[in-house]
């Protein structure tokens, strides 16, 4: 077997949207979808070798720019108590490696990091009854969470796929091993108007044909209602947490509470 190492260089992009609190600005919630995917690699039986990650992460990308768009648009009265950070980290199809530089370099203290919501693929297949966050559980997020979808009459859709430890899989991970508490959103099950193994059979059907494939393509039968969803309640979630009183903490007992700082 023939192998080859190289050093590359690559980068994190991020921005900053000062809280409005002349105390609690110098907090933040940070926003993380990562930039990259697998560039030109083996090319498929139709002979394409782009490896486009347009849902894996391209909508995620797109979804942390909305909720930046957004928020620049909300009025004065209504603008977040707390800063919020918009990480772009490179390098996760290579093992986390620009959100794991980031927690071993961060431009804020993890003490001063209220949460990180990650957000690493869109939901393009329609409206759901219900709404999943890996690692809420872990954590006072999960109270946030619940909070914002009772006001949308939605539920929560725990992990339905634990021995796939996704949990430790995407840029929210770093995050959590420095104490900071994170939490992955992703779409819900209980799809509107759709069979009750839609969402399974969706889920196979994209791991088995384009998950870290070329056809990880722009579709035509994409939907955007449900990406948009999933939008409004991160950001909603995020929100919450900039305009609280005191900021998350993870459960007592939880494997990543004895990183956790002290937190406000």
């Amino acid at each position: 077997m023939n192998s080859q190492l190289k050093r590359l260089d690559s980068n994190n992009v991020v921005a900053v949207w000062d809280g409005s609190d002349a105390k609690l600005k110098d907090e933040y919630v940070v926003y993380t979808a990562h930039w990259d995917h697998l560039g030109i690699g083996e090319p498929n039986a139709k002979g394409d070798n782009i490896y486009n990650g347009a849902l894996d992460n391209a909508t995620g990308c797109a979804s942390v720019l909305a909720i930046a768009e957004a928020l620049t648009k909300l009025p004065p009265g209504e603008q977040p108590k707390r800063s919020s950070v918009f990480l772009f980290p490179t390098a996760e199809e290579q093992g986390l490696l620009g959100s794991e530089w980031y927690s071993k370099h961060p431009l804020f203290a993890p003490e001063k990091t209220a949460a990180n919501i990650n957000i690493d693929g869109g939901n393009l297949y329609g409206l759901t009854n219900d709404f999943g966050a890996l690692g809420a559980e872990r954590s006072t997020m999960m109270a946030v969470v619940n909070d914002v979808l009772k006001e949308r009459r939605m539920t929560f859709a725990p992990d339905t796929r634990p021995e796939q430890g996704s949990f430790f899989r995407s840029d929210h991970f770093p995050f959590a091993k420095i104490g900071v508490p994170a939490i992955s959103v992703r779409s819900g099950v209980d799809y509107i108007g759709k069979p009750k193994d839609f969402a399974q059979k969706t889920f196979d059907e994209f791991n088995k044909n384009n998950y870290h494939q070329p056809s990880d393509e722009f579709r035509n039968d994409w939907r955007f209602d449900g990406v948009v969803q999933m939008v409004e309640i991160s950001f909603a979630i995020g929100l919450k947490v900039a305009n609280a009183p005191t900021m998350p903490r993870f459960n007592a007992g939880d494997e990543f509470a004895g990183a956790q700082p002290n937190r406000k």
